[in-house]
């Protein structure tokens, strides 16, 4: 008897001991769910997405536009363009039913139209439909372009069950688990009843897991099937069922469901599931795609519609007629249903285009807007300037270009920016795809040349008392002292001296010498404070040598720069980022534009003017034999360094200011002028994307006047021995006469005297 009771006693501690710990564990395991569950749920990613397209008359969108981005976002044609997401051609009208879409400024709701294109293929007309009334502009739903994976490279777009039809939450319940909100996490039935069946069977046949089993098995338990695992399972179901709501767990279930892989990142979520499946958000399907996505939940790789189709119309179908038999979906819904395409998208990619250069600068950006990775809770919506066809178009030209040099060491850049507003629209930061390497086009700082050149020339302009276009300047040998004390000799690049030459002209063709003078006269140091004022970062030394481009600047940065001479003066800051919210459409940044001015209106057309003189008579007038007549709605500037280390050229039109460098990362030669490498690679990018000829109407305060051919004296209309350029508007009286002694006779009466430079610098 002594010896039961002992046993006894045994088994009561041990029962004791194994209680406790057990007890302890449960509260581990509780501790574990709520901190997860409450404080980092999901590791979400950062989602890319480019440009919206606006329709809009009078706007210059074609029609060939338009149906390039419907066919990339998934459109379909159809007959009558009912469902969003379809449209329907017919003659010159276009009957467009664009989807919904949370934008970052609004939402805008989904919303059927009928363009009406002219007989040179542009938006005439825009109407609501069928009311025919006018119609606002209005935006089509921008694509996405890339992401900034979570740390567990997870891919999902985080919704709140709000955004989840009611008829998806009820077809989960119909076919996952139908006693959800009557349990407390598991079911016991349902366990023995799979564990009977599987047992039958000698294999795995049925499953009894709840909803909420099966959220806890995806978030923090692996996939094995041991019994300690199942254990698990079923203490945090409980835990998570006490601590939460059954929403909250639902919510929670339909942001981690997985839907699959692309390209090595898996697919969690209905949001993203559905946006990869369908090209919709989860509140714009239709009862057959609900009924996919349902169905693939218990085998996404075994009901992959891109994969599998006729496996996954027939556990679609299955889906559908439960759906039907419960009343969930009407007789007509179903039929309609059945007929329903399995596969909703062409494109078996999230993204049509891999991760393009531009990828990087947004990513350098929005570490400075959202620095950290806490966002990962959140998600973010990154929308973008990007415009794809204007990236795949500089990339094709850029390419084919690149061929052309077998020495792979031969690097390029490139940067297209809408000058009107500093949005960064296409970026190359090398030969090949960089990768997240290293990306030439905003982090390699390189001697600009000869593109400091009209920065100089139109900081003179400024002062029309002191220069204008029609001013005669001496192309002829100098010798300075420079900072070292040491002399220095410049030379043009023809290495000849031309004599008097007029600014206009010296602009166009390039010409050192006179840059020099004009540099010294405006003065380096005010050169360096205007330049920083600009936006212009890193050392600039205020030497005679900065009026030739010593100073170090990036593509972009060049782009920025030359952005004031082609927007009237003033200019944004680059930027690639227009608004960042999460996933659930909470505002984190807007972009509120802010221009800085840095030219006055007349000297910035003044620039305007003689930069598109460079296209047609200058250093870069071979554009014309390049891509014909479209050169001449262009402006620009060739640039080369010492050694032909650099090869550069920046042009623009009435949209866009490109910036193209060549040369080598270790700072060799290239051998290649500005017109002979950079203009070339440019010129096979603007024959792409094409020209929108620059718009040469001169504001208000300038006119066109006549200088003197060898004084630069403004003269009148009718004088003889005049060039003819446009200037600030100046009175009669402020006009020399005709009859003026020539530069000869002036110098015969009275030795000229020399200027303050030449007297400082020798």
């Amino acid at each position: 008897m002594n010896r039961v009771g002992h046993l006894l006693n045994l088994f009561a501690k041990l029962a004791l001991i194994g209680g406790v710990t057990l007890l302890f564990y449960v509260i581990y395991l509780d501790s574990v769910v709520t901190k997860r569950f409450t404080e980092a749920r999901y590791e979400a990613p950062a989602l890319l997405y480019s440009r919206a397209l606006e329709l809009r008359v009078d706007y210059g969108v074609s029609r060939e536009e338009v149906l390039r981005e419907l066919h990339a976002l998934d459109y379909r044609e159809t007959r009558y363009a009912r469902n969003p997401g379809e449209f329907q051609q017919q003659g010159q009208h276009l009957l467009l039913h664009r989807r919904a879409f949370d934008f970052p400024d609004q939402y805008e709701h989904a919303q059927r139209v009928r363009l009406t294109f002219d007989a040179d293929g542009f938006i005439q007309e825009l109407v609501q439909w069928p009311t025919q009334e006018p119609a606002p502009p209005l935006r089509l739903e921008p694509q996405l372009i890339g992401r900034f994976a979570s740390d567990n490279n997870e891919d999902r777009l985080l919704v709140g069950l709000e955004q989840v039809p009611v008829l998806m939450q009820q077809t989960l319940l119909l076919v996952e688990d139908r006693e959800f909100y009557h349990h407390h996490g598991v079911r016991p039935s349902a366990i023995l009843r799979a564990a009977m069946a599987n047992l039958r069977a000698g294999r795995t046949v049925q499953g009894g897991s709840t909803i909420t089993q099966q959220l806890v098995k995806n978030m923090f338990l692996s996939m094995d099937q041991r019994m300690t695992r199942k254990i698990n399972e079923a203490i945090m179901a409980l835990s998570l069922d006490y601590r939460f709501s059954k929403d909250e767990i639902l919510e929670a279930y339909f942001n981690e469901v997985f839907f699959g892989q692309d390209r090595g990142h898996a697919i969690h979520g209905v949001g993203l599931g559905s946006q990869f499946y369908f090209g919709k958000a989860p509140e714009d399907l239709n009862p057959a795609e609900i009924a996919q996505l349902i169905g693939m939940i218990r085998g996404p790789s075994l009901y992959n519609p891109f994969r599998h189709a006729e496996r996954a119309r027939e556990r679609r179908d299955l889906v559908l007629r439960l759906m039907f038999s419960h009343d969930l979906i009407s007789q007509t819904q179903y039929l309609a249903a059945l007929e329903a395409p399995v596969v909703g998208r062409q494109n078996t990619r999230l993204m049509a285009m891999s991760r393009p250069d531009y990828v990087d600068l947004v990513q350098h950006e929005l570490r400075r807007l959202i620095p950290g990775r806490d966002w990962q809770e959140t998600g973010l919506r990154v929308f973008t300037y990007f415009d794809p066809y204007l990236q795949q178009q500089a990339e094709d030209a850029v390419t084919e270009r690149m061929h052309e040099f077998p020495d792979t060491a031969i690097q390029t850049a490139v940067v297209i920016s809408d000058y009107r507003d500093g949005t960064v629209r296409a970026l190359i930061g090398g030969r090949s795809r960089v990768n997240a390497g290293f990306n030439r086009a905003f982090q390699a700082r390189r001697q600009i040349g000869s593109l400091m050149k009209p920065f100089v020339y139109t900081l003179a302009l400024e002062n029309e008392r002191a220069f204008t276009l029609g001013s005669v300047l001496m192309d002829e040998p100098l010798s300075l002292r420079n900072e070292r004390g040491q002399l220095w000799e410049p030379k043009n690049f023809d290495d000849e001296f031309v004599g008097p030459v007029t600014l206009y002209r010296s602009w166009v063709d390039s010409r050192n010498i006179p840059a020099i003078q004009v540099g010294l006269t405006v003065e380096p140091q005010r050169i360096r404070s205007q330049l920083q004022q600009m936006g212009m970062t890193g050392t600039i030394h205020p030497y005679p040598s900065i009026a030739l481009g010593t100073v170090e600047l990036t593509p972009l940065q060049i782009t920025h720069l030359y952005s004031y001479l082609a927007n009237q003066g003033k200019a944004y800051a680059p930027t690639t980022i227009a608004g960042i919210t999460t996933h659930r459409g909470d505002h984190l940044y807007v972009r509120e534009p802010r221009a800085v001015r840095g030219f006055s209106e007349e000297a910035a057309y003044l620039a305007r003017y003689a930069s598109h003189g460079v296209m047609q008579e200058g250093t870069g007038r071979q554009m014309q034999r390049m891509i014909g007549n479209s050169a001449q709605g262009l402006a620009g500037k060739t640039g080369s360094t010492n050694d032909l280390r650099d090869s550069w050229f920046v042009a623009f039109d009435e949209r866009y200011v490109m910036t193209t460098w060549m040369g080598r990362d270790d700072n060799q030669p290239i051998g290649l002028t500005g017109s002979r490498g950079a203009l070339v690679t440019s010129a096979g990018i603007w024959r792409e994307t094409g020209v929108v000829p620059l718009d040469l109407e001169p504001p208000a305060g300038v006119q066109t006047l006549y200088w003197h051919r060898e004084t630069g004296a403004p003269m009148g209309a009718n004088c003889p021995d005049t060039l003819a350029f446009p200037g600030k508007a100046i009175s009669a009286a402020q006009l020399t006469p005709c009859a003026e002694p020539s530069r000869d006779a002036e110098e015969d009466s009275e030795p000229r005297r020399r200027p303050w430079w030449r007297r400082v610098f020798n």
